[in-house]
């Protein structure tokens, strides 16, 4: 992107220009319905089946709840979930840049390759184990 000249616009020039165009104006309402769906979908997906988990938990009361977590196998199954998380995002975090990096800034044999072993869980995901 070296000698590639860049105008920096102010975020209203910015918007003003996407409004200006007939593709990306839209009227309030249509912008409106399209939040409102997306709302509508996060709420569906995410925060409903969350809400249901913690009521079918929390069915027999506070008491059980902790009872259960105290459990030695329950805290072991704790302790073994946060090592993994521990372990695991700070090592996908590190190798996953580095990835990105290398596949957008070089050409290198095997890096369809690479490339395609990055999309597989993605492309294969109803043979992959749960």
């Amino acid at each position: 992107m070296a000698g590639a000249a860049t105008h920096a616009l102010p975020a209203r020039d910015k918007a003003g220009l996407l409004e200006s165009r007939q593709a990306t104006r839209e009227s309030r309402a249509v912008k409106c319905a399209i939040l409102t769906l997306a709302l509508g979908f996060f709420a569906v997906f995410l925060l409903l089946p969350l809400i249901v988990v913690f009521v079918e938990a929390l069915a027999k009361g506070w008491k059980t709840y902790a009872d259960a977590l105290a459990e030695p196998d329950a805290l072991a199954a704790v302790r073994l979930t946060l090592l993994a998380a521990g372990v695991s995002v700070p090592l996908n975090l590190v190798f996953g840049v580095a990835a990105a990096w290398a596949v957008t800034r070089f050409d290198f044999r095997g890096k369809q390759l690479l490339i395609t072993l990055i999309d597989l869980p993605f492309r294969c995901r109803r043979w992959w184990p749960a």
